[in-house]
Formats: structure tokens, sequence, C-alpha cells
């Protein structure tokens, strides 16, 4: 099959066989420049398409590694429920996952949402939107979104300082999560919560006192407290809260990170 490319080509091989006849002996020189100019353009994009060739070749490899993996998801399943997915949610899947085989997280996410689409008791579950939500997630925040889903409490503190002045220095969502640092804990929480997975309601909180331990025993909790210490301003305040999982999360998480 002819591609735009090789047409365009092909137009201006044609047009330079048909400039002998349309100029005198006069033009040449400035027409001979001109030909070894074009004789540069098939160079030129064959050159600009090696990255893409490259491409093409990775996604061709990333689509037999991910049936290997679909063999292992679906190796359970009465093959009789095995079904063709959805174009609209199997098309994007299958071009985002091509971007994420080295990263183990963002890659099982997709075979998960793949293995579901193609089973016929769990393909209706699966909403198009949740290749978007994983393409907008960092791999750590979806080992965090793991953990507040295995945790049966999920607590947050912020603690605050106020200085004369009346303006107060504050430290946002320090958690009971220490496998990543403070930083990269608190953006994808406010990742997580910008797409509409958690939700921090501003006053709610847990009754037990006792429940907040968790995160006070922790390095990062004590460092930031000591931190604002050491500012020497005023009283330290805590506000205790917690995350709460919204119904989308629920399915996202049932569909594309539990294991079954």
């Amino acid at each position: 099959m002819e591609t735009g490319v090789n047409k365009l080509l092909e137009g201006t091989g044609e047009a330079i066989k048909t400039v002998p006849e349309l100029y005198d002996d006069g033009l040449k020189p400035a027409v001979q420049e001109s030909g070894k100019t074009l004789s540069l353009l098939p160079k030129t994009i064959n050159a600009a398409l090696v990255p893409l060739r490259k491409w093409i070749a990775e996604r061709e490899y990333s689509l037999a590694e991910t049936e290997k993996l679909l063999e292992i998801k679906l190796r359970n399943i009465d093959y009789n429920k095995i079904v063709t997915p959805e174009a609209y949610v199997a098309v994007p899947a299958l071009q985002a996952i091509s971007y994420s085989m080295d990263s183990e997280e963002l890659r099982n996410m997709y075979a998960n949402l793949l293995a579901k689409a193609m089973n016929v008791d769990e393909k209706d579950k699966v909403h198009p939107a949740f290749v978007e939500l994983i393409k907008q997630m960092a791999p750590r925040e979806a080992l965090i979104l793991d953990g507040i889903f295995k945790s049966s409490l999920t607590p947050l503190i912020d603690l605050s300082i106020r200085t004369d002045k009346g303006n107060d220095n504050h430290i946002y969502n320090i958690s009971w999560i220490t496998c990543f640092s403070y930083d990269d804990i608190a953006v994808a929480l406010d990742n997580l919560e910008r797409m509409g997975l958690i939700e921090i309601p501003f006053g709610e909180s847990y009754a037990d006192d006792r429940v907040y331990n968790s995160i006070r025993n922790t390095s990062v909790y004590k460092e930031q407290r000591e931190k604002l210490e050491n500012m020497n301003i005023g009283k330290i305040k805590e506000t205790k809260k917690h995350i709460k999982k919204t119904a989308l999360a629920n399915s996202f998480y049932e569909i594309c990170l539990k294991e079954k």
C-alpha cells in the first residue's frame, strides 16, 4: 500500500523528470542545485522516521508481552467467557501500554483492565475513563492508592503554627505511609484527589485519637513537627483528617489494581 510519503516522493520525482524540458541552458546550474537539494529529501525523511520505526518495533514487542500477561490473568477463566474487548477501551489501552512496559505498576494496571474487558462477566464494569486515569498516574501513585485500599484506617494530620503577625505556617497531609518521601506522598494525594479517586473532607476525623498514633510515630511527622518547633513562634496545632475513597475509586481498584 502506498503511503502519503511515498506518493509525495513519487510526485517529486515526476516533477524532476519534466524539468529538463522546461528550462534552457542558462538555468541549468540553478536547477541542478535544486535537484541536489531534492535528492536529500528521502534521506532526511528516513532519518526523521528512525525514532518512529523504533517506537513501532517496541509497540510490537509490547503487544507480545501484553498477550503473555493476559494469558496469566485469564488462565482461570472459561474460554467461552473470553470475548473481544470494546475498541473504545482496548485500543487506547494497547496504545498506552506501549509507553509503560518499563513500569511494572502501570503495565499491570493496563493488563488488568484489558483482562477484565475481555471477560464477559466483567466487561460492563470497565469504564473507558480508567485508561485516562492510569495515564495520569505515576507508578508510585498506583502503589499509594493500593496502600490506601489495603488499609482499614486512613488518617491524615495537618500541622500548623501561627506567627505573631497572624500568619499560619502549614504542613499538610502527613500520613501513615512511609515507603515514599513526604513530598512524593503529598503530591500523590493531591493528584488522586484531583482525579476524583479520593476525598479529604474538611472537618471530618476519626473519633478515637489513638488512630492518629500511626502517624505520630513516623519519622516524617517527628521531623515536620520539629521543623515548626524550631521556629519558636507559637503553639503547634494538629488538625486531624482522613482519606475517603470515592465510588469511582472503588470501581477503578476492582478493575485495575486488585489482584484476584
